[in-house]
């Protein structure tokens, strides 16, 4: 049992910090001034896991982070141990995944020096990071702690870095001195404007050719039992983004993936949730798209509201709430997108036909068997609650077209 008096140096404040904060994994390679950290780290039960390349261990710390909705910490040292990981901190960023970096670095009397692996850190830092800080002592490291991990998880999500000199680590105190402060709350619930959901129900009820799609956001939402009750009550076809498949399982009857092409040129209304209208949905300009398409857009961040296309009606709020506030209204007033109507019977024809040609690819043979082939076979045999890892252009192409998704977040 510890007391107020016990000594504690750094290394054991930022492991109890991280572990209050709620973060359970940390992937790393130790070395100096971090060996003591990742041993504190381990010993306040934190899931420490060494890698072999500071990048790997970036980009596996950001896919907890998208799984779980909780940043998991990238160690790393000083120097070219940091320098390592900036890839993995922008695709941090631009994906919008929560990931927290801990860098050591020299001893702040040897800064200017030529101290070992010396380097601006913190700053080299911002470019990449929603927040990046170098505690000014020990007994604010609870409080940093706390304030990257809730900049990485509120707003639209991304990487935060936290910079550590080796006498910041190995500063002695007693524990009555260090201020813990609370666990970080979860990030704050959106909800939206009535009238814009009020908006939004009016657009869909006079569409004649409406389309719902799904993307990472709300994937990393976890929306999916939202949006399913949605687009099931409603008969609204969907289709999904790359990161957004699963969401609506790839063999419901609603998703068109199939008659992609087709739907997004003939759609004149789209809800679009929690995907952005970027170089993966063509922008959301002709020829691609209707000219005329009226977009109901639906995102967390204010800041990508109305980015490329203007949208007709444009909501802040939490993706799943919104689907839930237009599920009722549209159930309410007995709106249903007929599936015995014309535009149901375009997308069923052309989902039907482009999925005989797929078929036929898949049973040729011939050498060298083509990707349709093996990913056909590899389809057969694996269970449907497995992660798939897809690299390479064609592989990931080809291969969610052919490898279903029956549960979000299980492509990365």
């Amino acid at each position: 049992m510890s007391s107020a008096n016990d000594e504690m140096d750094g290394n054991q404040i930022l492991a109890e910090s991280l572990k209050i904060q709620g973060v359970e994994y940390v992937f790393g390679i130790v070395g100096i001034p971090v060996i003591e950290l990742s041993m504190a780290m381990q010993q306040a039960g934190l899931h420490y896991i060494g890698m072999r390349n500071e990048q790997a261990a970036c980009y596996a710390a950001q896919a907890i982070g998208y799984l779980t909705r909780k940043p998991a910490v990238c160690l790393v040292v000083s120097g070219p141990g940091l320098l390592h990981v900036y890839g993995g901190m922008a695709n941090a960023k631009v994906n919008c995944w929560p990931l927290l970096v801990i860098g050591g670095s020299c001893p702040e009397d040897h800064e200017g020096l030529g101290g070992f692996q010396e380097c601006r850190q913190v700053e080299f830092s911002q470019p990449y990071c929603k927040y990046s800080a170098r505690p000014p002592n020990a007994q604010l490291i609870p409080q940093h702690v706390e304030q990257a991990v809730r900049a990485a998880t509120y707003g639209r999500p991304g990487a935060c870095y936290l910079d550590f000199p080796a006498n910041l680590l190995t500063a002695s105190m007693e524990r009555g001195s260090v201020s813990n402060p609370l666990p970080c709350p979860s990030p704050p619930t959106l909800w939206p404007a009535p009238h814009l959901i009020n908006q939004a129900v009016v657009a869909l009820k006079k569409s004649t050719r409406p389309l719902v799609i799904v993307g990472k956001g709300a994937a990393y939402a976890q929306s999916e039992a939202a949006i399913r009750r949605l687009v099931e009550d409603t008969g609204l076809p969907v289709l999904a983004t790359p990161m957004g498949k699963g969401v609506v399982p790839d063999s419901s009857p609603h998703s068109v993936a199939s008659a992609r092409t087709l739907a997004l040129q003939h759609a004149d209304t789209i809800v679009l949730l929690g995907a952005r209208l970027n170089w993966m949905l063509h922008f959301g300009r002709p020829p691609r798209f209707n000219r005329d398409v009226f977009v109901i857009q639906v995102d967390i961040c204010a800041e990508e509201l109305h980015n490329s296309v203007t949208a007709g009606v444009a909501i802040q709020a939490e993706v799943g709430v919104v689907a839930t506030l237009l599920r009722d209204q549209l159930v309410q007033a007995a709106w249903r997108c007929d599936r015995a109507g014309a535009w149901w019977g375009e997308l069923t024809d052309k989902c039907k036909a482009n999925q005989a040609t797929v078929t036929k690819m898949a049973k040729d043979v011939s050498v060298p068997l083509n990707y349709y082939t093996v990913f056909h076979h590899i389809q057969e045999i694996i269970p449907k609650d497995c992660m798939i890892v897809s690299e390479g252009a064609n592989t990931m192409d080809i291969g969610r077209s052919i490898l279903l998704n029956e549960l979000p977040r299980q492509l990365i």
